[in-house]
Order: C-alpha cells, then sequence, then structure tokens
C-alpha cells in the first residue's frame, strides 16, 4: 500500500494518439476549470486535503482553476456516482478514500467497481485509526481491553462513526482474530460517536488521530492503540495493535480517481503534479498535522492498492452481512 515506473518526460505522439487523443488536445489540458468531488461535508479531513491540493496545483498550473465541489450523501455514494457518469474528459474527479470503497461493497445495487469504473490518478494520503477510551476506564493498554472484553464478553461498550464504516469493519476484524465480543454502537458521524465517549455513554471509541485530536491534547480522551504497521511520529508514546496483534494493521487513504476512459495522458500528467505537490516540504507538514501521510506515488501502486483494498474489505462486508437500503 509499486509496478511501472513514473514517466518523468512528455509522452509521444503516438502513445497520445494510442490514448485517444491528439498532441494538441492533450497540451490543451485543461481547457477549463476541474473539479474535485468530494464525497463528504466541507471541513473534514477529506475536504481539506482535497482543498489543498486545488490550491497548490492551481499555483503549479497558471490559468487554470482547480475547484472542490461538496457532494455528501449516502456514505460518499452520491459523489461516486455523479464522477462515474461524468464525461471522461480530465476535468471531473473524485477525491475518494477507503470509505468509498466500503460504501460501493455495502451497496452493490449501485453496480459501481473501483477497479473497473474509475482509473486511479494518485493517492494523496494514508492514516492510521485508534482506539481510546474514556480517562476512567480500567484497561489502559490493548492487551488489557482484550483481557477484559473476555471476562465480560458483550459487556464493554465501543462507539465509531457509522455502520459499514472502516471503523466498524476493523473493529469487526479485531473482535474475529482475538475471539472476544464488543457491542458496536454505531453514530452518524465523528463527533457524535466521540461526544458519547466523553459523556461516558460508552467506553471506548474507534475513530482518526484528525477527529479526536482537540479531545486528546485536552486529555478528555485516552489513546489506547493505533492500527498503523510503526508507531506516529506524532505520537510515538501510543503503541500499535501491531505490537499485541503481529500483522494487524488497518490505515484508510485518501486520493483521486477519474472516469473509466479518461485519457492516460492527462491521468500521468496530474498524477506527477500531485506528486510534485506531496513532496513540498510545508505540504507534507500540513498533512502530517492532521494526523495523515502523504503518499503520491504512481498510478500502478496506487491501482494495486485499490484493487487489495476491495478484497480484503470485500471480505469481512460479506462475513458481517452488510447490505445497503
Amino acid at each position: 500500500m509499486d509496478g511501472i515506473g513514473r514517466r518523468g518526460t512528455l509522452l509521444g505522439a503516438p502513445l497520445l494518439l494510442a490514448a485517444g487523443l491528439r498532441p494538441a488536445a492533450a497540451q490543451a489540458w485543461p481547457a477549463r476549470p476541474v473539479r474535485f468531488v468530494v464525497g463528504f461535508a466541507a471541513g473534514g479531513a477529506n475536504d481539506i486535503m482535497a482543498r489543498l491540493l486545488a490550491a497548490r496545483l492551481g499555483e503549479r498550473l497558471p490559468g487554470t482553476t482547480f475547484l472542490v465541489e461538496n457532494r455528501p450523501g449516502a456514505g460518499t455514494l452520491l459523489a461516486a456516482e455523479h464522477v462515474a457518469r461524468a464525461a471522461p474528459d480530465g476535468h471531473t474527479f473524485l477525491y475518494a478514500s477507503s470509505s468509498t470503497l466500503i460504501t460501493l461493497l455495502v451497496n452493490r445495487g449501485a453496480g459501481l467497481n473501483p477497479t473497473q469504473d474509475f482509473a486511479a490518478v494518485a493517492m494523496a494520503q494514508s492514516s492510521p485509526l485508534l482506539l481510546v477510551s474514556r480517562p476512567d476506564f480500567p484497561a489502559r493498554t490493548l492487551p488489557e481491553v482484550i483481557r477484559l472484553a473476555r471476562e465480560r464478553p458483550g459487556r464493554l461498550t465501543v462507539s465509531h462513526p457509522g455502520t459499514g464504516g472502516i471503523n466498524h469493519l476493523s473493529l469487526a476484524v479485531l473482535m474475529r482474530r482475538e475471539g472476544i465480543e464488543l457491542t458496536l454502537v454505531p453514530f452518524n458521524g465523528n463527533q457524535p460517536a466521540l461526544t458519547a465517549l466523553v459523556r461516558g455513554d460508552v467506553d471506548l471509541a474507534s475513530d482518526s488521530l484528525f477527529a479526536t485530536r482537540t479531545l486528546r491534547e485536552a486529555g478528555t480522551i485516552r489513546p489506547i492503540a493505533i492500527t498503523s504497521a510503526g508507531r506516529s511520529p506524532a505520537m510515538p508514546e501510543v503503541p500499535t495493535f501491531a505490537e499485541a496483534m503481529p500483522g494487524y494493521e488497518v490505515t484508510f487513504w485518501g486520493g483521486l480517481l477519474a472516469p473509466r476512459g479518461t485519457p492516460e495522458a492527462v491521468l500521468d500528467q496530474l498524477n506527477r503534479e500531485v506528486d510534485a505537490v506531496l513532496r513540498l516540504p510545508e505540504v507534507a507538514e500540513r498533512v502530517r498535522g492532521f494526523g495523515a501521510d502523504p503518499v503520491g506515488g504512481d498510478r500502478a501502486h496506487y491501482t494495486r492498492v485499490i484493487a487489495e483494498d476491495w478484497e480484503r474489505w470485500g471480505g469481512v462486508v460479506r462475513d458481517l452481512g452488510l447490505r445497503g437500503d
């Protein structure tokens, strides 16, 4: 979460023709404002990342406007459907996340498959999840949480931002691997799930570093363990799940997808531009500031990440019997 090498030079005319573009058409991209459609409301980590990319890309391509369009609803399904139907001309992209894949898995009736209906453009960031507790919770480490769960089957309660989200699925994997039973309490979004923890309505919560940051800094909640493969530089004192459960790793990514059929030359150019933006020290610092890691890299790597996650989370969704309305 590797392939073809990055193309650092302009594509030749034969390749442009094979991609369905005349050289003049490729040089003209973008011919009008470019939209990044985000399936979340303004203000969240995905929206912030999309806007950061849009602003910096506008600086790198003078005269071009990059716009962020928020289309929240149905767990990002509305945004995904909108972009899948858009003209594949390089002017409409989806800022997708792991949640988008899971939404499509749960809502199979929508008939969208990210490996078939979209083309990977650029993976922007990757983030872990964090298991947190209220400060007076007796278990302070993941092994202690697991031991307590075995002593009290079904009595430990864990809030998360919604059924079918990556937080939910990561907890399901935890229970299956450790043979424990937790009572999972879904909410409609990050804030209500964390508010329930602060009020003492639940024992634990699974959420992102971004969503939990203010409460962690205030000491209102206590970190238990992080789902990344290694400890986070932002909170090196917090152990990973893998330290207690070797091989357990859950990260969620965000990045750009295009409607299938968008010219390869356009996809490659935008990939290079996004990668250059993510390599800027001030951009990398900003991304890490909200608990994520800038990724970048080539399109082949991103394509593999999507395919692997589609397979991995598809199995969990089937095991849980999750289906959209």
